[in-house]
């Protein structure tokens, strides 16, 4: 059984939409300067930069090379990704890191929205395996569940 062109990554483009609100609802709950300050490990502001970071490597295959909140950052394949200035820091201001993921998201939405299903073939990045690259259909399906996870760690984040 087939599925019409497209089926796949309009069904992605919805579970992208729906985890990113998610997710922009649980920063959302970091008001003030609990936004900006790190607890059990990272601040609000840094878990935006990083899922921004990972949705755009993994998902837009951006190569540019200015990733600096990946958090494997002892990883040579990730130190090669951050020899430019990071475009955005922990520090900078909430609206811009915001604009920044929400732009990211809006990115990776309107490709699933226009993309038939074989724009799912072939690679991306991968820090973590051996040869560098992932299938992108995986990368997809992980993406969406790292996304998951740091809402959840957001949420632990801001009841401590």
């Amino acid at each position: 059984m087939s599925t019409p062109a497209g089926a796949v990554t309009a069904f992605l483009a919805e579970q992208f939409r729906s985890e990113l609100e998610m997710f922009r609802a649980a920063l959302d709950g970091a008001q003030g300067d609990a936004f900006h300050t790190s607890r059990l490990g990272h601040s609000p502001a840094w878990h935006a930069l990083h899922v921004a970071e990972w949705t755009r490597l993994m998902i837009l295959d951006d190569r540019t090379p200015n990733y600096h909140h990946l958090g494997w950052e002892d990883n040579a394949r990730v130190q090669a990704l951050g020899t430019q200035p990071a475009p955005f820091t922990e520090t900078d201001p909430r609206e811009q890191i915001m604009a920044a993921l929400d732009d990211i998201g809006a990115q990776v939405i309107a490709w699933l929205e226009q993309a038939d299903d074989s724009a799912l073939d072939g690679e991306v990045f991968s820090a973590a395996t051996p040869g560098g690259t992932r299938p992108r259909r995986a990368a997809m399906g992980m993406q969406l569940r790292h996304i998951g996870y740091h809402r959840g760690q957001l949420n632990l984040l801001l009841k401590s």
